[in-house]
Order: C-alpha cells, then structure tokens, then sequence
C-alpha cells in the first residue's frame, strides 16, 4: 500500500501544497493539488497576515479535494528569508579505535548544536557536509569504518519560531498537524545527484517577487541568502516601458527572445536571406500589438544586469570559501521561462549559468523545484519513523568518500 504524504511550500507569490507518493524508479506520484495566490512577504515579514490562514486553508482544502483524502500532517519548507544556517566544525573522541556507529554520529551533531536556548530560532534540520576521521580524510558515510575519533562539517539550519508559530496556527485551523524543514535544503537534494554536490552548488531560486540564493555542500547548506528580485521585475519594467497593463506586459515577457538580433543585415548574395524579427507581437480583445524587439531586449537586459548585481553582491559578501569555478544553476519560474535569459545571467556574472528543473516525469517543471524538492526529502526520510529533525542519515545507503 502506498504511503502519502502532504507538503506546503511558500512561494513568493503562491502557496502550493502537494499530496503524494514515491512512484516506480524514484519518481513521485502527485495525488493531489492545492494553490492558492497571496501577496508573499518582504523582508522577513508577511505582506497581510490577516489572509495567511485563509490562503493556507484554500491550498489544503483544494489539494484534499483533488486527493480525495484529509491531510492530517503537513511538511512545511521553511524559505530562505525566514531562515539561517550555520556551519559548526567539532569532534568528538571514540576513546579507543573502533567502527564508527549510528549513535556516534547522533552524538556529534548534538554536540554541535548550541542553538537549542536561542528563544526566538529552532534547528529543523542537521545535515554533514562532511564527515572526518583520524586520518582527516573527509567522507560523507562513516558508520562502519575504522577510527578513534569522529570530526565533522555540520549544517545547522533554524527557522524563525514567529513563522512556524504562524503557519502552525493557520494548519491548525484545517486540523492538520505541523512540521518543519528547510526548503533550500530540500531542493538542493532533488536537483543535484551527491556527486555534484559533494564537489559544491550554487542555486538561485528566482521566484516572481524574490530570490532565495543558496550555497550547499555535501549533504548540508553552507549559504543562505535572499533578496527582493524576481521574475515580477522584468513584468512591471515592460509595463512602465510601454505605458501597458501587467496582465499585457507578462504576455510580453512570454514572447522575449534575447538572442534575436533585429539589426542584423543578411548578406546581399544569399539565395535565401533569413528572415529577421523586428517585432513582438501579442494579442488584446482580438486586437494585435506590436512591440519593437531592441526596445523591449533591452529593458529585460537591463533588469538581468540588476538580478546579476545582487547576485555578485550576496557573493562578494559571502564568508564561505566556496571553488571559484561553481557554476550558478538557476531554477524556479521568474527567469527560467525565458528564452536567452540564463545565457545573459552567465555573461553579466562572467559564471557558468545553467537552468535546472526536476527530472521527474510530467513533472519536470523549473517552478516545482521547491515543491517537489519538500517532497522528496519527506518521502526518503520515511516519515513514520519519526521526526524531521532525528532523521538526518543519508539519503542514500552508499555514498561516494571524498578523495
């Protein structure tokens, strides 16, 4: 019999919650869907609090309609704006050379963790970036081997009790129970397999009115950040641009094309000249619009650069010593969509920029990245073993050792 689980995740302008199951060849089945629109949250702080329990209830009420089935427990992703993470390095002694164990580990992570009195923070998640042993080798596996010591990376994520108090609050007036995790960490583990991630990711979530930038490693977050751009810019620059309505300028958007050339002047002595697009064209009421295509490049073009600068910001302050040559993976739905977008982000950063989305079959969405990302972490981490936070082993049963 089939095990669901339900998720929330908290976008920058719509929440989503998913109610599913682990499929055939580890992709997960969706069961059920609920979303509903709300206006997000700036600066750690919710933009109408007074509709959060109500926009929460929609997006169960309509993902148990379309499961048909209650969702008693929810798994809740915490974002990068009411987050942080710190990396602790430690050691414990295992007082003669014996095999590491299971408690070992546990008992590592809990003597790293100083973060239990902090009255207005909770851990949701401990993850190793790596692991060490009397040799200082790093590893990520190493219950089973050989040491008289057992030294670490580890990555402590907390989120804010005042937003998981809120989201608490409003769950249970649907009746549903409450858990926490970290959503950078979640989709960090969907989207990149362990080889990548053991040699360092750089994931920037562009979502419609902000970006989450994340920095991970191993199997923990070593970076987190976030900043108020997103996908909504470019829209509301159009719009400014050419005097036209959101609804008009996002269709806009959709047509973008960067990598058009409208000045190009074909060769003379071609058979067959190719044709050149000088225009955009979308249509209102019936009625054709047309928008010059240098004039509208260049608008998106400049709010890429805007995107790049606090990018190159966020990194500059960054005190993680991370390989210069991480390649920046772009994901969600605020500059994915956009054709020549992530070539333009790479040249402005002078980075390797790569878009990534999950490879899960009909599911293979930029802008379900968070959702099923959440997903997939409570469903590997078997939830009716108990909680989140205890179930910190590896993902996997083997796991590749650092060389």
């Amino acid at each position: 019999m089939k095990q669901s689980v339900a998720i929330l995740d908290f976008g920058t302008s719509k929440i989503t919650v998913l109610i599913g199951s682990r499929g055939i060849n580890d992709s997960i089945n969706i069961d059920g869907i609920g979303v509903c629109e709300y206006v997000g949250f700036v600066r750690g702080a919710w933009l109408d609090k007074e509709r959060l329990s109500h926009c929460i209830g929609q997006a169960i009420s309509g993902a148990e309609s379309r499961a048909q089935q209650k969702i008693d427990k929810l798994y809740v992703g915490v974002p990068n704006e009411f987050s942080k993470c710190y990396i602790v390095n430690n050691s414990i002694s295992l007082n003669k050379k014996r095999r590491v164990t299971e408690q070992d580990v546990q008992a590592l992570l809990d003597s790293g963790n100083a973060f239990d009195d902090d009255p207005n923070w909770t851990v949701v998640n401990m993850q190793p970036v790596y692991y060490t042993l009397d040799n200082e080798r790093k590893l990520i596996e190493p219950v089973g081997m050989m040491s008289t010591k057992l030294g670490g990376s580890i990555s402590y994520i907390l989120a804010r009790n005042d937003f998981m108090a809120d989201v608490a609050a409003a769950a249970s007036m649907a009746e549903v129970e409450t858990e926490f995790l970290s959503a950078s960490l979640a989709e960090i583990m969907l989207l990149f397999d362990d080889f990548r991630r053991d040699k360092c990711v750089m994931l920037a979530d562009v979502g419609a009115l902000g970006t989450a930038l994340t920095i991970g490693r191993g199997d923990g977050i070593c970076v987190q950040n976030y900043f108020p751009w997103g996908g909504a810019r470019i829209t509301a620059a159009l719009a400014d641009k050419f005097d036209i309505p959101l609804k008009q300028a996002e269709q806009l958007k959709r047509k973008v094309i960067l990598s058009l050339e409208p000045d190009f002047v074909p060769p003379e002595d071609e058979e067959e000249p190719p044709v050149v697009q000088t225009e955009y064209e979308i249509e209102v009421e019936n009625d054709l619009k047309r928008f010059d295509v240098a004039e509208t490049n260049l608008v998106v073009r400049l709010e890429i650069e805007r995107f790049a600068r606090y990018i190159q910001k966020a990194l500059k302050q960054c005190d993680y010593d991370y390989p210069d040559y991480t390649p920046l993976s772009v994901t969600g739905g605020g500059l994915c969509t956009m054709r020549g977008a992530i070539e333009y982000l790479s040249e402005c950063l002078a980075r390797e920029a790569e878009a990534v989305k999950p490879l899960q079959p009909m599911l293979d969405s930029a802008q379900l990245s968070s959702a099923l990302g959440i997903m997939n972490m409570v469903l590997l981490s078997n939830p009716a073993s108990g909680g989140m936070l205890n179930r910190f082993k590896r993902w996997f049963s083997k796991r590749k050792q650092k060389e």
